[in-house]
């Protein structure tokens, strides 16, 4: 995201670090939630792995990885701290436990974006699409809320939906593991002993190749979201 508007900090300084400052609000509350829903539903199935390193928080502080974190700024992609689960402590199946605390972190950013909407779509605060609006240029406080809770919902669909992608280390790995027929999921989890490998390649296809197989799946799907809680499009 920064990296590409490089030349905007020695153009016009002012919106470069408007665009900082609303990045860097999408990005943390959407790991906050992210993380923490993993933390709270892993307590919620008996499992107190997380919630005794103090991860049930909403404090951006014990989530936020400063690597994930500065990788946000730059390209829009990012992590935070994983959240430590032991599925074997928890009061239900093992593969059911993870698929439900994996499922936590994705469905908290829809709803978390759904909430930065609520103004929006209530019409309390104008639609600002990033599009057409570079943040804090509107001159009025209104405008500036407005671009805090517009990115603020862009940073958590994408994150909901980059997640989903079902491959490891991503939520939507462990979701398909638990969901699946047990014959297919345990052969689908062997795609886990690769690692980041995978999900790397597709990494490498978007960033530094003309493919771009991630944004012409990803895009679509965050948009939908995005849409359906706003009532706006981003395309």
């Amino acid at each position: 995201m920064l990296l590409s508007n490089f030349d905007l900090l020695q153009n016009d300084p002012f919106t470069w670090v408007a665009l900082l400052l609303v990045v860097a609000f999408g990005a943390a509350s959407a790991v906050t939630v992210h993380e923490a829903a993993h933390a709270w539903t892993a307590l919620q199935l008996g499992d107190r792995t997380a919630a005794s390193l103090g991860r049930v928080t909403l404090n951006p502080r014990a989530h936020i990885d400063p690597n994930g974190a500065i990788l946000f700024l730059l390209v829009f992609f990012g992590w935070g701290k994983p959240t430590p689960v032991n599925p074997l402590n928890m009061n239900v199946d093992p593969r059911r436990g993870m698929a439900l605390v994996s499922a936590a972190g994705p469905v908290s950013n829809v709803l978390l974006a759904t909430l930065f909407a609520l103004p929006i779509r209530a019409g309390l605060i104008e639609w600002r699409s990033p599009a057409f609006n570079t943040p804090f240029s509107g001159g009025t406080a209104e405008s500036i809320i407005a671009d805090f809770l517009v990115y603020g919902i862009l940073l958590n669909s994408f994150l909901a939906v980059f997640n989903l992608i079902p491959l490891p280390p991503l939520d939507g790995f462990k979701l398909a593991v638990g969901i699946l027929p047990a014959p297919l999921a345990r052969k689908f989890d062997q795609l886990g002993r690769y690692g980041f490998a995978p999900l790397g390649a597709l990494l490498f296809l978007e960033f530094l190749t003309p493919v771009s197989v991630l944004s012409g799946v990803l895009v679509p799907l965050a948009d939908l979201i995005i849409e359906s809680a706003s009532g706006y499009s981003v395309r």
